[in-house]
This record gives structure tokens, sequence and C-alpha cells, in this order.
């Protein structure tokens, strides 16, 4: 972790304990290896309510005035913290909210659609489910080799691309909507790659 990430997370604490919000202007990485600064540099004003790490990344977790919803940011992606003099707003948002509950529910920190979805999976992976969503899910059995589990998400392509790495042991069985957005996500990745035929013997 470089030193700057010492500093924000310190800028950040500060503005949370005097229930104070923060300016910062936010980057990302462009094709040059140069950092690109998003919005052209606009500076975001943002309410923090915590920090959390996920992934190898510290994140603040924070409330969007103007967008009115909860939003999270790496923090070595932050740059130039500034406690702002308006008090934090967001308060009962961050009541309701379990941080560990929205990391199991944000794969890989992106955000997305929040879906209560269906998943059939084969007994063998009963401990990665547990390991990803926690030990209080249920577990009905569908037959012998196979249980659905209801657990909430929130539906990106990284939460479509885990449920495809664990292979046919998982399918989604719903909403419609999920299961749709895997299909279309599925026909891309073949449009994409295309279908290596087998080689024919004569």
């Amino acid at each position: 972790m470089n030193e700057s990430i010492y500093y924000s997370v310190d800028a950040i604490h500060t503005a949370i304990s005097e229930n104070r919000k923060i300016y910062f202007k936010y980057f990302q990485w462009n094709i040059k290896k140069k950092p690109e600064l998003r919005h052209y540099g606009k500076l975001y004003h943002i309410s923090p309510w915590g920090l959390l790490w996920d992934d190898e990344n510290y994140y603040m977790i924070g409330f969007d005035s103007e967008a009115q919803k909860i939003k999270h940011y790496r923090v070595d992606k932050m740059l130039d913290i500034e406690l702002s003099e308006e008090k934090r707003d967001g308060k009962d948002s961050f009541k309701k909210l379990d941080m560990a509950d929205y990391a199991k529910k944000s794969f890989g920190m992106f955000g997305g659609k929040d879906e209560k979805v269906r998943l059939l999976v084969h007994n063998d992976l009963a401990g990665v489910m547990i390991d990803r969503f926690g030990r209080d899910i249920m577990m009905i059995p569908a037959d012998d080799e196979h249980i659905t589990i209801n657990v909430d998400v929130r539906v990106s392509r990284q939460f479509l691309a885990w449920v495809f790495s664990l292979g046919p042991q998982v399918k989604i069985l719903g909403p419609a909507e999920v299961v749709t957005a895997m299909q279309e996500e599925t026909r891309r990745m073949v449009e994409q790659y295309g279908i290596s035929k087998t080689n024919e013997t004569e």
C-alpha cells in the first residue's frame, strides 16, 4: 500500500468523526498507464460513512446527496481529499446498511441492480456458497445432488462471470431478467471469441 493511501484513510476517518462531507477528485487508468481524472476533474462531494477492505483494496462507502444513493470509491483512486463545511447526509440509509453484507452482494465491488437471485447448486459447492454468502443462507434440497438457494446480489457482469466460472454445477433459475442477462452475456462471449470447431477425421 503506498503512503498516500494512509493520508487518505486518515482524512476520511477525520471527516467521519467530525460528521462532515468531503471533496475529492477521482481517477481511472488510461491505456498509457497514466491517471485520468473522471468527469473531467469535477470535484466529488460525498458523505463518508465507512471504510471497507475487499479484494486487497480499500473502499470508502459514502452517500451521494445528488444521486440520493449509497456509492463506493476505491481509496487509492481518490485525490486531493478535503473536508467540507457541510454536515454528512444519508444517516437513515446507513442505519439500514450492513457493511459485510454490502461486500458480499457487490462482486469485485462493481455496482448493479439489487436482485434476489435463485440458484441451482450442486451439493459439492455448498461450501463455496457459504464462503461467499455466509452461513445464514437457506439451502433447500432440489434432488439428491442439488440444492436451491436465494441470494441477494448486485447483478453485474462480474456476478455473471462468477456463476459462469463455476461451470455446470451452478445454474441461475430466476428471476427471468437475470437468466436473460446471462444468456445475452453468453452470446456476447461466443461472438467475441467464436466457436472452435473440432477437427473432423476423414
